[in-house]
């Protein structure tokens, strides 16, 4: 019994100490990454065309998810398909939460709420509703369960290689559909920044992903998604703070956005 306590409270403190240690790295990446951006802005305004800003960003942000995906790169099993199962709560969310603010949804939900209105929400209420369910109400059971996949878990849990065949066909045809509307987004924004070709930006992102997710798996994947939660979350931020200060002068957009709703409300009424 002792040496089971022992054992337990050795793996908390290695638990504790990895999680101090992910903070203090993503804390460096965070302050790096607004030092870059303060630089980039600098060099505008010196003279720094942005189509020459835009390779400097395209490169940055490519070299860093693939140092990431290199530097994790792992012949563990375990630690290739799910990221040795000890990723904190704080950062799995982090990374689940970069997965769902991804091109699609990035460049969709605007546009979506752009040419529909109030009738886009029900995209965004539809995909987050089901993360929420995926989250509460699968996972846990099959993290419990022990499988790597999906098909997995049907193999084992029905016997036999046609529940696994049956999720790897759903698994591949919604992935794809996914994946497709996400390498055109990768495309679209690679030729706004920098000016090439949609395809060569194509090329671009499906080189990228296989750089940080080939090597090292989930745990790559996880740790390049947290790094891509804190840029998503500061470029979703910026402009809204920024339109919330000029409009109201007030810095905290959430806690006016009744009065603004209100007043969108009664134009639209006019």
């Amino acid at each position: 019994m002792a040496g089971m306590m022992d054992s337990h409270n050795i793996e908390a403190k290695s638990q504790k100490d990895f999680t101090a240690q992910l903070k203090k790295v993503y804390g460096f990446y965070t302050g790096g990454f607004v030092a870059f951006v303060v630089v980039l802005g600098i060099a505008e305004q010196m003279g720094l065309t942005r189509e020459m800003m835009g390779y400097v960003f395209l490169a940055a942000t490519v070299l860093l998810y693939a140092g990431i995906g290199i530097m994790s790169r792992t012949n563990d099993a375990d630690e290739y398909y799910v990221a040795g199962r000890r990723v904190p709560a704080v950062f799995n969310g982090m990374a689940t939460g970069a997965d769902w603010m991804s091109a699609a949804s990035f460049i969709g939900m605007a546009g979506g709420l752009y040419l529909q209105g109030y009738s886009g929400l029900a995209f965004i209420m539809g995909w987050t509703g089901g993360y929420c369910l995926v989250a509460l109400f699968l996972a846990p059971f099959l993290r419990k369960f022990g499988q790597f996949t999906i098909p997995d878990f049907l193999g084992a849990r029905y016997g036999g290689n046609i529940p696994r065949l049956i999720g790897v066909l759903i698994a591949i045809l919604c992935s794809f559909t996914y994946v497709v509307a996400q390498i055109y987004g990768v495309g679209l924004i690679t030729t706004r920044l920098t000016g090439v070709s949609f395809e060569v930006g194509v090329y671009l992102g499906l080189a990228g992903i296989l750089v940080c997710s080939f090597l090292g798996g989930m745990k790559a994947v996880t740790w390049t998604q947290v790094a891509q939660y804190i840029i998503l979350i500061i470029a979703y931020m910026i402009p809204v703070v920024w339109l919330s200060v000029k409009q109201t002068g007030f810095p905290i957009p959430q806690l006016i956005y009744g009065q603004q709703l209100q007043k969108v409300t009664e134009l639209e009424k006019k």
